[in-house]
């Protein structure tokens, strides 16, 4: 076991309260952390930011390595990853809606070292990353938390109109079969070798969509998604003002007139070839 205060001359930060709340920089702090798991961790860390077009960052905020509790954290054997800060720029793992193409790009490049990464949409996970490596590093159609992020990436990447449940049915194999093909990755997704592959071209593709500035359609569509998820009362009547904003003439005119997402299949080219 050893205690470190940063991985790769990243610094480690806690940013929790009651002293410092979470989405701050926090405060330096020193992690316990099991030997094989830190090598883990700097390997998997040097290919996330060798390939993030924002480089090597300056803090990661972590809420817990060693913890006492059943599970890897009471080996000292996982990570909670809550965000990460270079100079200009910052990452929050609860803001996903916001920036799902870096979001997206980082957890490609997770999951080709964890077997076990739980993202915003497992249950109690909105605010952090949690990986360990548990189990090993391939797709499971059983696992809740591989197929949400397959139907994260579906979605949010190759714009497929997949539900995001963690159920991985019909649409989610066929969507993932069209993008495989798409891709020129052999099939099925749960052989290792097709998998690892799926998951660095998707991150490499991910990461230069964070690179686009993102029009007001997106925006937009951020926006419905912050609203669906309103207590109902609430939901009612925000969607009645945004409602009134979106068939106005002018604003309708203007809406009309921008371009709609980022050209994802010349991204997907520029990738693969």
């Amino acid at each position: 076991m050893k205690k470190v205060n940063a991985i790769n001359n990243i610094a480690l930060h806690y940013a929790r309260l009651p002293q410092y709340p979470y989405g701050t920089s926090g405060k330096p702090y020193d992690f316990y952390i099991e030997d094989s798991f830190l090598k883990l961790l700097e390997t998997a860390f040097k290919d996330v930011f060798m390939h993030c077009p924002l480089g090597k960052p300056d803090i990661i905020t972590s809420a817990g390595t060693l913890v006492g509790k059943a599970g890897e954290h009471g080996y000292g054997k996982a990570f909670d990853l809550d965000a990460i800060f270079w100079k200009d720029h910052q990452l929050i793992t609860n803001n996903y809606i916001h920036q799902k193409e870096l979001y997206l790009g980082i957890e490609s490049f997770l999951r080709k070292h964890f077997g076990l990464v739980l993202n915003y949409h497992y249950p109690n996970h909105t605010d952090h990353w949690h990986v360990d490596s548990s189990v090993s590093v391939d797709y499971n159609e059983s696992s809740k938390s591989e197929t949400f992020y397959l139907q994260m990436v579906l979605k949010d990447i190759y714009q497929k109109p997949v539900v995001i449940d963690g159920i991985s049915g019909p649409q989610t194999r066929r969507f993932t079969k069209e993008v495989f093909g798409r891709l020129k990755i052999d099939t099925p997704i749960t052989t290792k070798k097709n998998y690892l592959k799926f998951l660095d071209i998707t991150g490499k593709i991910a990461f230069k969509l964070s690179e686009e500035q993102q029009n007001p359609l997106q925006l937009l569509e951020n926006l419905e998604v912050v609203i669906n998820r309103l207590p109902v009362n609430d939901k009612h009547q925000v969607n009645e003002a945004l409602n009134a904003f979106l068939v106005h003439h002018t604003t309708s005119t203007w809406i009309n007139s921008i371009q709609p997402h980022q050209d994802i299949e010349n991204i997907i080219d520029t990738v693969i070839t």
